[in-house]
């Protein structure tokens, strides 16, 4: 069972690796960055995933460390390529979280969608699944959401685009069935939800969906994410911006009361 204090990001386990190789040639710090054209300070912020190196510098890294391109690899995870666990590890962080703050543009965030809404949604993006591999990944999923749904925490604080409530994802029953547990959630007060009018053609949502995290240690996360990758962001410049793009967003969507009878007015819609 995932615990706070086990989930880490990926850049952190980028950082952890480039530690455990500096420390098994036996170069300090300062040795490693005079070999590789860093510094101490810069270094020590990369191996604590604080710290994005540049290409140069991770190219350098792999030769010097003689990683045989482990380092790559981790790299490659630290952005979300390549790695098929990347949905697990971003379902732990958000499970964990004291409070997550989502915008999505397109559906109902995986940790809150319903069995039928999941699979037509896994279903659209991967066509060529088996069927028995379908129905592993909407479990797994509808198990996460019944985890999320039961819990008292995060703090779940949703925004998304008017246009989502329109789509009907496996069909007009299965897209009630999943506006109804949302304006059900809402109703209980388990989820804060507001939708942003589709007139509203130039919002701070136009770059895309994206979720801001606050862990238990008190610092925020950012997660952005498509159908093949994702990819935490650290950084506390990208963090800060996600977090003011969700300000904003919150700003210019309809308020929690006038969102929800939106979305019961498209229960209603479906059901006549």
């Amino acid at each position: 069972m995932d615990t706070p204090s086990a989930v880490q990001t990926p850049l952190e386990l980028y950082g952890r690796e480039v530690r455990r190789l500096r420390l098994t040639t036996g170069l300090t710090l300062e040795g490693l960055g005079r070999m590789v054209g860093s510094n101490k300070s810069q270094l020590s912020r990369l191996e604590n995933g604080q710290y994005t190196p540049p290409p140069a510098l991770r190219d350098a890294l792999d030769d010097v460390l003689a990683a045989h391109g482990e380092l790559t690899r981790q790299w490659a995870e630290a952005n979300g390529d390549s790695r098929p666990d990347w949905r697990g590890e971003i379902a732990a962080a958000t499970r964990n979280a004291r409070a997550v703050y989502d915008f999505q543009a397109l559906a109902f965030p995986s940790y809150l969608q319903t069995e039928k809404y999941a699979e037509a949604l896994i279903e659209a993006a991967f066509p060529a699944l088996p069927s028995d591999e379908l129905t592993r990944r909407v479990q797994e999923r509808v198990q996460r959401a019944e985890q999320i749904r039961d819990a008292l925490r995060p703090l779940l604080c949703l925004v998304i685009d008017r246009t989502a409530l329109a789509r009907r994802y496996g069909g007009p029953a299965a897209a009630a069935e999943q506006l109804e547990y949302i304006a059900r959630l809402t109703s209980e007060g388990r989820v804060t939800a507001q939708i942003v009018p589709e007139d509203l053609h130039s919002h701070p949502g136009n770059s895309g969906s994206f979720r801001v995290l606050n862990m238990p240690d008190g610092r925020d996360i950012a997660y952005v994410e498509s159908a093949e990758q994702g990819q935490l962001l650290t950084r506390a410049g990208a963090v800060a911006r996600h977090r003011e793009l969700f300000a904003q967003l919150q700003a210019v969507a309809w308020s929690p009361s006038d969102s929800l009878k939106a979305i019961e007015a498209e229960v209603d819609r479906i059901r006549e």
